[in-house]
């Protein structure tokens, strides 16, 4: 690992890995993997990992005889990776200049990243690089915001009741809903065999409060949008009518996510 994170950030971090990763990303893992065909001795490459729940379970399917390694640029996910499992190899930086040789990787996957690329051109051209000849790519992007209605819901609270720009940030997961670009951007970039399989997930969160509270104090001001004490509890409040219909009759947030899974070659 070559990342320094602050206490803020490594907390941060920590926190990501708790709440959403559990809550909603873990799911979809076999997913990617699956996709990718990792197998034992492969050297794989997760990019924009966070936390690296994708990142760990390529780290098994690769068994001892493989190589794993994680990228991305956020040190507190990078140091909150490290937490977890020591025997990955982190590395800080973003997929628009990937720091490692070319085609030194068999796959390359990323889960729920591509739609924060700075560059998604580039990015797919450094994928392709990195990758050995024959090498499978895979690639999770969340399918648009009207095929993912809990967050719709959210959307619409922050919309009245803080601002369209917040509204904005958090459909930002969204905007590659349209999967035959993503694939076009692939095959763009020198891949073969680009398509993609849309899938559906069960995310659940200990309540909607928790979930909503989680984009006010954890998304949002990643946007240098910051809401006082006050304003969160009355958010907080307008959100439980909007959101009552996903709780469960234990008081847990459940609701379907919907997501395309992107898979590519690099031709021999």
């Amino acid at each position: 690992m070559n990342a320094t994170a602050t206490q803020e950030e490594l907390e941060a971090g920590r926190g990501y890995e708790a709440l959403f990763v559990v809550a909603a990303f873990d799911k979809w893992t076999r997913h990617v993997i699956d996709a990718a065909g990792v197998t034992q001795g492969d050297r794989v490459l997760d990019i924009a990992c966070g936390t690296g729940v994708l990142t760990r379970h390529a780290f098994r399917q690769a068994g001892p005889s493989g190589h794993v390694a994680g990228l991305d640029p956020s040190p507190g996910m990078i140091a909150a990776a490290q937490e977890i499992e020591p025997g990955i190899a982190w590395t800080l930086g973003g997929a628009e200049e990937i720091p490692f040789d070319d085609r030194a990787f068999d796959c390359v996957i990323s889960q729920f990243g591509m739609m924060f690329f700075s560059d998604r051109d580039a990015a797919a051209r450094e994928m392709y690089r990195v990758l050995a000849p024959g090498g499978r790519l895979a690639v999770a992007v969340w399918n648009s915001v009207e095929q993912n209605g809990a967050y719709g819901d959210i959307i619409a609270v922050l919309d009245e009741h803080v601002s369209t720009a917040a509204g904005d940030a958090l459909r930002l997961p969204y905007t590659l809903g349209d999967a035959q670009a993503v694939v076009r951007t692939f095959s763009d970039a020198g891949f073969s065999d680009a398509t993609f399989e849309t899938r559906v997930e069960e995310a659940c969160f200990p309540s909607s409060r928790t979930m909503v509270e989680a984009e006010l104090r954890g998304w949002l001001p990643l946007f240098d949008i910051h809401l006082s004490e006050d304003k969160i509890a009355d958010v907080l409040v307008k959100s439980d009518e909007k959101l009552s219909k996903y709780a469960s009759s234990t008081g847990e947030a459940v609701f379907p996510t919907c997501g395309h899974i992107v898979t590519a070659r690099k031709p021999q």
